[in-house]
């Protein structure tokens, strides 16, 4: 059992989308080893089944597998009712699921970047919508967002992703301010570089942030120690720091700044 007594205030069981691989693969590793059972969601199904076995032999938690490719209008709905036809309450959401691309927003294609909204957003939102009355039912239970340190400013050559990220920032808060009341907490998460499948999706070659980099265990631990504490969190000393220096600058100096620090042509990368 974990030690951060998650089963015992939540109940239930979690819900994590994205949970292939990466930052949702963290959060079901780390919340199996709090006791809670899981839904676990994402495209791959064999790499969610080989989780799966992995988290009962090790935990002995019941884990659900549900495959679905959220970009689809109605595959929010659709696991919502794998959910209802297993009869599983659920306590926790972690609404992890999200992909970018990198590079001129005139040279990519319409489609793709239509997908990052609905995946990034309007999964997310469609999620919350489900789940959230049925925590606020409950009177109690948990939401996280993701987010990232690119929601706290426009993000040149990442132009769709930033703001969709600046969107899951602003929803989330705003869900914690209403959703405190009943009991349910909710946490954005806005992580800076972490070692993920995002980087190779988003063909971003070989990064080298000023930041350093985060590992996605080390983001899931503290965004878990925090849960029901603050509002949102970004992990790690140095993303926090170039956050606060992008709410002093204006928004057109920090859109000159993402420009010249991503350019793929200027040879610079933040």
């Amino acid at each position: 059992m974990g030690t951060l007594g998650l089963a015992q205030r939540y109940g239930g069981a979690a819900l994590v989308t994205g949970a292939s691989s990466g930052i949702g693969a963290a959060f079901a590793r780390a919340l199996a080893a709090e006791g809670l059972d899981l839904v676990i969601v994402a495209r791959r199904r064999e790499r969610l089944e080989e989780l799966a076995g992995e988290l009962a032999e090790r935990h002995g938690v019941r884990v659900h597998v549900v495959a679905a490719d959220l970009a689809e209008r109605d595959a929010a709905a659709r696991v919502m009712r794998e959910v209802d036809e297993r009869a599983i309450d659920l306590g926790i959401l972690i609404s992890n699921a999200g992909f970018g691309t990198y590079g001129p927003f005139l040279e990519q294609d319409p489609e793709t970047q239509m997908r990052i909204v609905e995946v990034n957003n309007r999964a997310m939102v469609a999620l919350a919508s489900a789940v959230a009355p049925r925590l606020q039912k409950r009177r109690r239970g948990a939401i996280v967002f993701l987010a990232s340190t690119a929601a706290y400013q426009p993000v040149a050559f990442e132009a769709v992703y930033g703001a969709s990220k600046a969107f899951n920032l602003m929803f989330g808060e705003a869900l914690w301010a209403e959703l405190r009341p009943a009991g349910v907490d909710v946490l954005v998460l806005s992580p800076g570089f972490t070692p993920t499948e995002y980087q190779q999706k988003a063909a971003m070659g070989n990064p080298k942030p000023i930041t350093g980099w985060t590992s996605a265990e080390r983001v899931v631990s503290e965004a878990l120690e925090r849960l029901g504490k603050v509002p949102s969190i970004v992990p790690g000393w140095r993303n926090r720091v170039v956050v606060r220096l992008m709410r002093i600058l204006t928004r057109a100096a920090a859109a000159r700044l993402t420009y010249r620090a991503n350019n793929p042509k200027g040879g610079h990368r933040r």
